[in-house]
């Protein structure tokens, strides 16, 4: 199929642009897929977001421990 100056056939899967448009887009694929499902698993929290998870979880120590006085006394 030759439509005017350029051969369309060539953007088919089996001609050479065709190919490299499908590797092409196979490898963009693989790296979003393992962006969006292995990287978001990681804990990239900040300096100060860690900090300021420790200080909530003291502050729930201390919110429980006044809440089982007896329990602390061990």
């Amino acid at each position: 199929m030759i439509s005017g100056y350029y051969n369309f056939g060539s953007l088919s899967a089996n001609g050479i642009i065709g190919f490299w448009i499908l590797f092409i887009g196979l490898i963009f694929t693989s790296i979003m897929f393992y962006f969006v499902f292995f990287r978001l698993n990681e804990d990239n929290d900040s300096y100060k977001d860690k900090r300021r998870k420790n200080i909530e979880k003291q502050k729930q120590k201390e919110r429980i421990s006044k809440l089982y006085p007896k329990e602390n006394q061990i």
